[in-house]
């Protein structure tokens, strides 16, 4: 599965996409918001279009510059310099661009309850780099080996159909055995570039709630966020309820936490061990919990649901907002996997990590960020192509007022309506409309035919 749309062929066609994108969300203006400016030489509109458009060429950096067609004037240098340019903001820039594109392009369409905080991690990975700025040697869990490069931790924004990147943070190490190429000492501590290299050495829950405190800014009115087990920690569930959200998430199965369920205190082993389990159906059963051991209360709810790949397994998701069924827990949970299809499609298909061999930490910061913009404009392209709530304005004014119907309803409002027009337009008798209504009818394919049949029956 790909997010490019079928008619981006090559950056021929992608350009005009580009230019549109450009000015409906006024980039130019976030350009001068986030400090993002050359004082001579080429502009800074066409060195952006020259690294945005690179991954959809189909060519190496140095290939594109060298080619024939090439219509960037610049040289290599140019494109370095401009990467790591230390007073630029790209990673505001990121953020006032996807916070203007929800708030503009998705949120008008869609009611805000669809909508959910996604956080993860993924490897950025560096694998023959010796001198990058803040390389670590950092544990990946999917592959259980250790690895070379960051972390990037990334939050963002999904409707179950769109995800929108808002923050990222590029961690290294917190531990100094594990730093293999120390960050710039010289670098001014007052500056953005300082605080940055700084954040990047916190812990990631710590980054975590920095990123969400600015993203709840520019959108208060989203009130769940989803992560998984690496993050699901009481404490943070904790921090994460005092901001008025509602924690969803996947559960580790391990003695170091403990819940307190029927007045004792239990590891999620013991829990799955006391509740009552079901013979059928994929949820295995559920409790409520509290998750806070001292004197104020955090209540949530525990479901239990069976592994799809090994049937003695058993998988537990955590819901702060009680309100929830266990089917809406078990189907909020599933779009935590978008943030998943994220990191596969910046990686493989916009080349986040092959791209450009940089050593500086601001060009690491600076070069994610356009890659994250490239996903953001084709998650715009694809939601309007293939999303039928986008049909403009109309939709917009009845979207609230309508209910979805069924087949049989629409089929029966749609005979009743030809039946109408047909006496006020022609001023036939009753025989005369049914005669027309039998020959429509008639004239029908075979499985629609059975259903307006068998509605003319119940009738």
């Amino acid at each position: 599965m790909t997010i490019l749309p079928e008619n981006v062929e090559n950056e021929r066609t992608l350009l005009p996409m580009f230019s549109s994108f450009m000015k409906e969300f006024k980039l130019n203006q976030l350009f001068r918001k986030c400090h993002i400016y050359k004082e001579k030489g080429i502009p800074v509109k066409e060195v952006f279009q020259m690294i945005f458009l690179l991954a959809f060429t189909g060519k190496s950096f140095s290939g594109f510059l060298h080619s024939r067609n090439n219509p960037f004037q610049g040289k290599k240098d140019t494109i370095y310099r401009f990467l790591q340019q230390t007073r630029c903001n790209w990673r505001k820039f990121l953020f006032l661009l996807s916070a203007k594109v929800v708030n503009e392009a998705l949120l008008p369409f869609t009611t805000p309850k669809r909508y959910t905080w996604v956080v993860d991690d993924s490897p950025y990975e560096r694998p023959r780099s010796t001198s990058v700025e803040g390389l670590s040697r950092f544990f990946d869990h999917s592959r259980g080996l250790f690895s070379r490069g960051f972390r990037m931790l990334t939050l963002g924004l999904t409707d179950g159909a769109t995800f929108i990147p808002f923050s990222f943070s590029l961690l290294s190490s917190h531990h100094h055995k594990n730093q293999l190429y120390p960050m710039d000492p010289s670098i001014d501590r007052r500056s953005l570039r300082a605080r940055i290299r700084k954040e990047s050495q916190e812990k990631a829950p710590e980054v975590l709630l920095k990123l969400l405190d600015g993203a709840l800014k520019c959108c208060p009115l989203v009130h769940t966020i989803l992560f998984d087990s690496w993050f699901s920690f009481p404490t943070l569930i904790r921090k994460c309820s005092t901001r008025g959200l509602s924690v969803v998430c996947m559960l580790k199965n391990t003695p170091k936490i403990y819940y307190s369920f029927g007045g004792k205190v239990l590891s999620l082993s013991s829990l799955f061990n006391r509740i009552q389990k079901r013979p059928q159906g994929p949820i295995l059963g559920s409790c409520v919990i509290n998750l806070n051991l001292t004197d104020n209360p955090l209540y949530a709810r525990i479901v239990l649901v069976r592994s799809e790949k090994q049937k003695n397994q058993w998988l537990a998701l955590l819901s702060t907002d009680l309100s929830l069924s266990e089917d809406e827990i078990v189907t909020l949970y599933g779009k935590r996997w978008d943030i998943e299809v994220f990191f596969k499609m910046v990686k493989s298909v916009l080349k986040l990590t092959r791209e450009f061999q940089v050593r500086s930490y601001d060009a690491l910061v600076s070069h994610t960020s356009i890659v994250f913009i490239r996903y953001i404009m084709l998650a715009v392209i694809a939601r309007r192509n293939t999303d039928p709530r986008t049909f403009g304005e109309l939709f917009y004014a009845c979207c609230d007022e309508i209910q979805d119907i069924t087949l049989m309803e629409a089929l029966t409002l749609l005979l009743e309506l030809l039946k109408t027009t047909i006496k006020q337009i022609l001023v036939l008798s009753e025989e005369k409309v049914k005669e027309l209504v039998a020959y429509f009818v008639n004239s029908l394919s075979a499985w629609l035919k059975g259903k307006v049949l068998l509605l003319n029956c119940e009738s």
